[in-house]
């Protein structure tokens, strides 16, 4: 067993590996479709793991016999039992700022494709409608207000890019202080006023177990008719079958989702995936090559602290679930 261990091939993992092994080290990858368990028993001499798609819940950290170090091969550690790994000694890292500017352009890619109703318009291309489509209700953009459900780094560049749609934005989050506010043009609110006064509602924030289905029947309720949801963070943050609810209802008049509840296997077959207001993308948000090569030289220069005795510098703290640098917004 090498030194480093990859729970998975997937695309997460991969850059890290590659640049592992140009660095002169030795990686084993794991094969795919491995549960937790097996993958940690798998690699339970390792002094490295690198965290793809496989979490680490508490039964796995249990398996480990050797492990100084669990490297997320992203952002989100919602995969791994801090406090296990606290207890044991393991050092979590992640890689909290690699595809900011990705994700936020993906938010506002949903957004606009939501507010117009894409998915809807090429239906109607698709069905031969050309001079005479059915056209569904779309409001202008400008003028419109965006609420922010968490302002870290990437909340942060969404509010930069909405200003140049002209839209007015509102943020929610508790760490959000008024001289940031303001210079980044958000006015602060409670996720209340929030929820009641958005044309459309995004999400930028982590999953634990206090915002888990944060946006559930009763957030729903509380929105005014017609609202839009983007939610390129992660898909526990909304509960689905409310969610199919609320757009059936009028509540949420569309809706773009990087990130589906239940991932890494959510239910493609959910009746709400089929509704023309509804626009999916199969969480991607955090892609691009430049990306993938940032996560690369990132996480490989964290495996080399690690494999030197040196502290993670993204070590991920289990009373937060974020880094000693924070960032809201979850992303791969």
């Amino acid at each position: 067993m090498a030194a480093i261990v990859a729970t998975d091939p997937g695309d997460l993992p991969r850059p890290a590996v590659e640049e592992l092994r140009a660095r002169g080290h030795t990686v084993d990858v794991l094969g795919a479709g491995l549960d937790p368990v097996a993958a940690a028993v798998a690699a339970r001499d390792a002094t490295v793991i690198l965290c793809g798609i496989v979490g680490v819940p508490a039964a796995a950290v249990a398996e480990l016999r050797a492990t100084r170090l669990i490297m997320r091969c992203g952002a989100g550690v919602d995969t791994v039992d801090l406090a296990a790994t606290a207890a044991r000694g393991i050092w979590v890292a992640n890689v909290p700022d690699y595809c900011l500017d990705e994700v936020a352009d993906h938010t506002l890619l949903l957004l606009l494709a939501a507010m117009r109703r894409l998915r809807h318009m090429e239906q109607q291309v698709a069905a031969g409608r050309w001079l005479d489509p059915e056209l569904p209700v779309i409001r202008r953009l400008a003028g419109r207000t965006l609420g922010l459900v968490g302002v870290g780094r990437i909340g942060e560049r969404v509010a930069t890019r909405a200003h140049g749609f002209g839209l007015r934005v509102i943020a929610h989050d508790p760490g959000l202080d008024p001289t940031r506010a303001d210079a980044i043009g958000v006015a602060a609110v409670d996720l209340e006023v929030l929820l009641a006064s958005s044309d459309i509602v995004s999400l930028h924030l982590p999953l634990t177990p206090a915002t888990h289905h944060l946006l559930d029947a009763t957030a729903f309720a509380a929105m005014r008719p017609g609202t839009v949801l983007v939610n390129t963070s992660r898909g526990g943050l909304v509960d689905l079958d409310a969610l199919a609810v609320a757009v059936e209802d009028g509540t949420i008049g569309a809706c773009g989702l990087d990130v589906l509840d239940g991932e890494p296997h959510p239910p493609l077959d959910h009746p709400l995936l089929r509704d023309p207001r509804v626009i999916v993308t199969p969480h991607v948000a955090f892609y691009s090559v430049d990306a993938q090569a940032d996560l690369g030289r990132r996480v490989a220069d964290e495996v080399e602290r690690a494999l030197a005795g040196l502290p993670p510098t993204s070590l991920v703290t289990p009373s937060t679930g974020q880094t000693t640098s924070p960032t809201t917004g979850g992303t791969r």
